[in-house]
């Protein structure tokens, strides 16, 4: 069962002071492919350790903005990331890195689409 998983790049409802200038790239940024490697991650760190992504809907969709995102990124903190090996450990890598960037510019969202 694969999982599509993006960093996407919202359209900001409110003005952000920003100069005249290229606007901002809105859409997809990044985007990974993962299999059920990112199941087993989650059940080798523990689901109820992770309860933001063990509520990644698999066979729909499900975005994380904001708050959603710092529930993940403190989940992720606190989960021991060296248990995990090779596919998993990039999966949820990845998404702890993505989510760092979320904190930072909270235009962007984490999306998971399933199949």
């Amino acid at each position: 069962m694969a999982l599509v998983i993006e960093l996407r790049r919202g359209v900001s409802a409110s003005r952000t002071g920003r100069k005249a200038g290229p606007s901002l790239t809105t859409g997809m940024l990044e985007r990974i492919v993962v299999d059920d490697k990112f199941w087993t991650a989650l059940e080798s760190l523990g689901r109820h350790r992770l309860p933001t992504l063990a509520d990644v809907d698999p066979d729909g969709d499900t975005t994380l903005r904001s708050e959603a995102v710092d529930r993940m990124v403190r989940e992720l903190e606190g989960s021991h990331l060296a248990r995990l090996r090779g596919a998993e450990h990039k999966a949820i890598a990845t998404l702890l890195a993505w989510g760092l960037r979320c904190r930072a510019d909270r235009d962007l969202q984490i999306a998971f689409s399933g199949d």
